[in-house]
């Protein structure tokens, strides 16, 4: 054997950190699942088992239905732009705390309440054909109060902007 190929390492030998950075913020969803997942790799797999996911569906991550159930507890961030599909559970995200949806269907923005989504922090429904007198209950009045309990910001498909003071169920309204 060379000094060359006792240089050559292999993916499993990186550290835990070095590889949860790259679950987390270098690979798609689905690849981490078809990839990796799959492989019954011990260890590898309790790193995964420990990243949270940022996914944004379409521009980064291709919606794979297996891979996307498979971790929803472990999303912690959700971004739909241009998709509209009402195989998307969003029930399933228990753990979700950034959530931008642009063209929201019916099921997703019935999906949007506390009980649901109890760790939601950022909420935003980018202008869209729903008014505001068409949203759900805990997101119609949610600038009279707020049902959520970790919710801070939320921006409404009118364009207004929701901060909610941590401390106080006052709500204060800004124009975007």
């Amino acid at each position: 054997m060379n000094n060359t190929s006792r240089l050559i390492g292999y993916f499993e030998q990186l550290p835990n950190e070095i590889l949860l950075d790259l679950f987390e913020n270098y690979m798609r969803l689905i690849d981490v699942y078809l990839a990796f997942y799959l492989l019954n790799h011990r260890r590898i797999n309790k790193i995964i088992n420990s990243a949270h996911f940022y996914i944004d569906i379409p521009s980064k991550d291709i919606f794979h239905m297996k891979s996307f159930s498979h971790f929803a507890n472990q999303i912690v961030s959700l971004r739909l732009t241009i998709f509209s599909n009402d195989d998307l559970d969003l029930s399933k995200l228990i753990n979700l705390r950034y959530l931008h949806i642009e063209k929201p269907t019916n099921n997703q923005l019935i999906s949007i309440r506390p009980e649901i989504l109890p760790q939601l922090y950022h909420l935003s429904l980018s202008p869209c054909w729903y008014s505001v007198g068409e949203l759900p209950k805990p997101l119609e009045n949610i600038n009279q109060s707020c049902s959520f309990k970790y919710l801070r910001y939320c921006i409404l498909p009118d364009g207004k902007m929701i901060r909610i003071p941590l401390e106080s169920n006052q709500t204060s309204i800004e124009n975007q």
